[in-house]
């Protein structure tokens, strides 16, 4: 039998030479890579008795209502495709930063390791160098915070430290009150080649009757390029205490306008179980609370500043 002829309405259309090399170049473009994601302040604590809690304050404490071992971020991290996080010691174990230790050894190519430092040691850069030398620490975070009536931070008794840390390479988070910036932008006038990280958004007060007085006094250090915010945390300073936590938003947005974004980075605080956000509620905060951040300024806040203050395993 003959077979028919095709209508002409039915043949396909032949590609001109455009749509040919628009399909061409389609064809050969590479696939988007997926986002870099860091998660720049984990702290992760164990029930395991070799371990035992030193909490400085609170030296009664022994356990908390739940655990939070290194295995839960390492999950965590392949969930949602973070490639690298932060260790940080938490205050459970005051300046024994032993777990933060095993955590870093056991799992050398996903992290990064801080500690805590006691600023009233006698000898502050000697166990800055331990730490850092003997057990991989890139850096130790202090805690200004609990102690509001302190003067220690730009103290001449610790210039030394600071020097040391200038030749380590160290990177030193901050959590810190709005009252006590001053000090903290004065170090970081004498001592340049010290890496800073504040933290939680520098907590503003939003129980003051004025909280932007004080929280403008971290607008001073947005001059030195060796200075980051963690703009994260949101919960921290929140009073309603509720996703996605409005009442934070000109402030989020206040610190994005006086630093720009590449003087920016994120962390979550700890991994499941999480009191009060968990990841994808992170990264929602992130991706769409704070719409005032562009495509371009979130992938610098999530993953590439931090590529700036740390030495990550692979890159």
């Amino acid at each position: 039998m003959k077979q028919a002829t095709p209508k002409t309405c039915d043949m396909p259309h032949p590609m001109n030479r455009r749509q040919f090399l628009a399909v061409a170049a389609a064809a050969l473009a590479p696939a988007e890579l997926p986002r870099l994601i860091i998660d720049t302040h984990l702290e992760v604590w164990t029930f395991d008795p070799k371990f035992p809690f030193h909490h400085p304050e609170h030296p009664e404490l022994k356990r908390v209502a739940v655990e939070a071992p290194i295995e839960n971020e390492v999950e965590e991290m392949r969930q949602f495709g973070l490639k690298y996080a932060v260790l940080i010691n938490p205050r459970f174990y005051g300046w024994d930063n032993s777990y933060i230790s095993y955590s870093l050894y056991k799992y050398p190519k996903l992290f990064v390791a801080h500690g805590l430092l006691n600023p009233l040691d006698p000898d502050p850069p000697g166990r800055l160098r331990y730490w850092m030398q003997e057990h991989g620490f890139q850096g130790m975070r202090f805690s200004p915070l609990y102690a509001p009536r302190s003067t220690w931070l730009n103290s001449p008794e610790l210039y030394a430290l600071w020097r040391e840390a200038e030749r380590l390479g160290a990177v030193f988070n901050f959590y810190i009150l709005p009252h006590q910036m001053p000090m903290l932008e004065d170090m970081a006038g004498r001592f340049p080649g010290v890496k800073i990280v504040i933290d939680h958004l520098g907590k503003p007060d939003l129980k003051a009757r004025d909280p932007w007085a004080d929280f403008r006094k971290m607008f001073r250090l947005k001059r030195f390029p060796q200075v980051w915010v963690s703009a994260s945390e949101p919960y921290e300073i929140s009073l309603t205490k509720s996703f996605p936590y409005r009442d934070t938003y000109p402030f989020f947005k206040a610190t994005y306008e006086e630093f720009g974004a590449r003087q920016l980075i994120w962390g979550t605080g700890y991994p499941k179980p999480r009191w009060e956000l968990s990841m994808d509620k992170e990264l929602e905060f992130v991706d769409h609370a704070l719409d005032f951040y562009t495509a371009e300024d979130r992938k610098l806040i999530l993953g590439k500043n931090a590529l700036r203050i740390w030495r990550f395993p692979n890159d």
